[in-house]
């Protein structure tokens, strides 16, 4: 059946040498797919001072020991990089940054890591890192007087996202590697230019693989943006979605990967937007021109979030400890104490990054969690990158350590798990898995199912305790939720990259079984089903157990005939309708009433009777049926309505009658059954339907 309980299968690689021992050293064979790995150790040389970290490809860097405790933030370049650790004397100043003595050096080691990111860019998809700009805008964003010497211009905007953007992939990475999956994470989109995360290689001028920051200019005016109305933290906002809006015309008029031409016959953009205009209204209390929004459309999968906090952001690579242990006290006279766990510049860092984060998640096909980033634990993010936590203003907690693995923030388990199957996460590796990545999955950068491929999922009640779920494309993960958050999952992961059992073609559900499982305290209530399939499919039954019953249930009024029905498709606009085909008699001939979408079917018997669904039009279409012929099923396009339908036989599909707007979807009969018409909902044209079988 799969994974039941959301225990954690962590796989730890350790590696020592002269006294540093490695806990995630990845294996000599692995590819890194982004430039950035979080690397954790302990060193029993000295049990504080610094590691410092000498490449050949990037700056000298220094990181925190801790108790003899240590996470090092490691930069990586193209190819093979080689690393020396040496485990120094002295520490952090006073001014935040590191006084290494080089002199006195306890242990040191060697090792290398490959950075060979897929080249292929019809396998994976990127993300578009973005800054929205008003189009009066004067380019700076919110900045306290003691940061001022960093500028607030566009220009140190560019900086502080590009280095943002890698701490956000380190942090992904490590919780994909930790949790059993891999050293796996989303790309950006990058440029090769002068280097910026680095201080030491921008004054050398060394050219390097950077973020792309597209700078979208918005048609409408900074006064427009910082409207009150669409502020979202604004109780009285009259349209605090308006944000989300004004990205999405801006990145499609910026054209490009955005444009409509090129998201509708390609796959989705994915754009992480900052707005630069976000501004700190002390006077109203309010963030203006800001929103925290993720999730988008067919075209464009979207994140937007302020720039407000992204004073407290690093510059530079050589200032990320520092930026994460900053403990100077945050002015609201000057900048916004977002959600009032901003007090001070290393928690305004985590919060408007983390946050920013979990907006992306969104637009990676994330909800809301019980735990994790898509909750709020990303308040804590600093966790993940420290060997020893500062004082905390929002926990009233003091300087701590060491901050071990097991204390850090993270992903949700489910979270992780939906990674795994989103094409943004893709190594090498999977593509030599048909199972994993077979061909229909790699159309579109695997962001959007080719024509005709439905990935379901497809629900049969068997009876009042089991369900049957199908899906063609593979189901991945089902969710068991009771209240508010998913109480019980199983989870099929690829056999080859994680030992799973692969994702399930067919899986049989067992209510009583499901009921046991359960904690104690769950059982017995309301049970909605979320099923997720490959290629982005995913479908939830609100009441698992109302739906077996309605479903498996014979509908009375048949003259004692067995008839069930299968879930239905489409709108629940319009007035319910129902054609029951005798059981006795054999279809000869279907005939189709459609335009550009499903007016009505009638079907036609041997012996000359018919019944007719929905409505008959004099414009139709006719499809006979040899004498050994049976249906067994039907395909449809639908949406809010049934665009479209196409008939399934024992021997061969009808022609497609009607439209094809909306998405693909099957209804069969189950194993053994036979087909006794069709339900549904009639408007204008056909608004819902299912199939009777029995």
């Amino acid at each position: 059946m799969g994974f039941f309980t959301q225990s954690v299968n962590k796989i730890s690689i350790s590696s020592s040498s002269e006294g540093i021992t490695f806990e995630n050293l990845p294996r000599d064979y692995e590819e890194l797919q982004v430039p950035v790995y979080l690397l954790k150790g302990h060193s029993d040389a000295f049990k504080n001072g610094l590691i410092l970290v000498e490449s050949d490809k990037y700056s000298p860097q220094c990181f925190e020991v801790y108790k003899g405790y240590f996470k090092l933030l490691l930069n990586l370049d193209h190819g093979k990089n080689n690393f020396t650790v040496k485990h120094v004397n002295s520490s952090i100043g006073n001014n935040g940054y590191p006084t290494p003595d080089y002199n006195k050096v306890h242990t040191q080691t060697k090792f290398s890591m490959t950075y060979a990111p897929i080249q292929d860019g019809n396998l994976v998809p990127l993300v578009h890192l973005c800054v929205l700009i008003g189009r009066d805008s004067p380019l700076l964003y919110d900045c306290p007087r003691d940061k001022m010497f960093e500028g607030n211009g566009i220009e140190t905007l560019t900086k502080k996202l590009r280095v943002g953007g890698r701490i956000m992939q380190a942090f992904t990475q490590d919780e994909m590697a930790k949790n059993g999956l891999g050293n796996r994470c989303f790309r950006f989109v990058e440029e090769r230019t002068t280097a910026t995360t680095s201080y030491q290689l921008e004054r050398n001028n060394v050219q390097r693989e950077e973020i792309k920051i597209h700078i979208v200019k918005s048609e409408h005016t900074v006064s427009e943006i910082r409207d009150a109305n669409y502020a979202q933290q604004n109780p009285n906002a009259t349209d605090d979605g308006m944000l989300f809006d004004f990205a999405m015309e801006a990145l499609e008029k910026y054209g490009g990967p955005f444009s409509p031409d090129a998201t509708s016959t390609g796959p989705p953009a994915i754009a992480a937007v900052q707005i630069l205009d976000a501004h700190w209204d002390k006077r109203q209390n309010l963030i203006l021109g800001h929103a925290a929004l993720g999730g988008g459309d067919d075209h464009i999968r979207l994140a937007i979030f302020g720039s407000q906090g992204v004073h407290s952001w690093p510059v530079y690579w050589e200032g990320i400890q520092r930026a994460f242990s900053d403990c100077t006290r945050l002015n609201v006279d000057e900048v916004a104490n977002d959600c009032d766990e901003c007090a001070q510049y290393w928690e305004c860092l985590t919060v408007s990054l983390g946050a920013f984060l979990h907006e992306i998640g969104h637009s990676l096909g994330c909800p809301h969690q019980e735990d994790g980033v898509m909750l709020r634990d990303y308040v804590s993010m600093n966790r993940k990158f420290l060997s020893e936590e500062r004082k905390c203003i929002r926990t009233s907690k003091g300087r701590w350590g060491p901050v071990l693995t097991k204390d850090e923030p993270g992903w949700n388990r489910l979270d992780l798990v939906r990674f795994m199957y989103h094409p943004a996460f893709a190594v090498p590796g999977d593509f030599g898995d048909s199972e994993f990545r077979p061909p229909e999955l790699r159309v579109n950068q695997g962001m959007r199912l080719p024509s005709g491929v439905d990935g379901g999922p497809s629900f049969i009640a068997v009876n009042e305790n089991r369900l049957q779920i199908i899906s063609d494309t593979g189901i991945y993960l089902i969710e068991i939720h009771v209240g508010e958050w998913s109480r019980l999952h199983y989870e099929y992961l690829p056999k080859k990259a994680c030992n799973g059992l692969g994702a399930q073609h067919s899986i049989e559900l067992d209510y009583d079984v499901l009921q046991k499982q359960l904690a104690p305290q769950w059982r017995g209530k309301t049970v909605k089903l979320e099923v997720l399939c490959a290629g982005f499919c995913q479908k939830s039954i609100d009441d698992l157990q109302k739906f077996l019953r309605e479903h498996s249930s014979p509908i009375p009024g048949f003259g004692g005939h067995m008839v069930r029905k299968s879930e239905s498709l489409g709108g629940n606009d319009g007035n319910d309708i129902i054609t029951h085909l005798p059981p006795n008699k054999r279809i000869a001939m279907i005939r189709v009433t459609s335009g550009m979408a499903l007016d009505g079917v009638q079907f036609f018997f041997d012996d000359n009777s018919s019944a007719g669904f929905a409505n008959t039009k004099d414009h139709h279409s006719d499809f006979i049926l040899d004498r050994d012929e049976f249906i067994i099923g039907a395909n449809f396009h639908s949406g809010a309505w049934i665009d479209g339908i196409q008939f399934v036989t024992n021997k061969r599909m009808s022609p497609h009658y009607g439209g094809t707007g909306g998405s693909f979807h099957k209804l069969y009969v189950p194993q053994g059954a036979r087909f006794l018409g069709l339900y549904g909902k009639l408007g204008d044209w056909v608004n819902q339907v299912g199939i009777l079988y029995g």
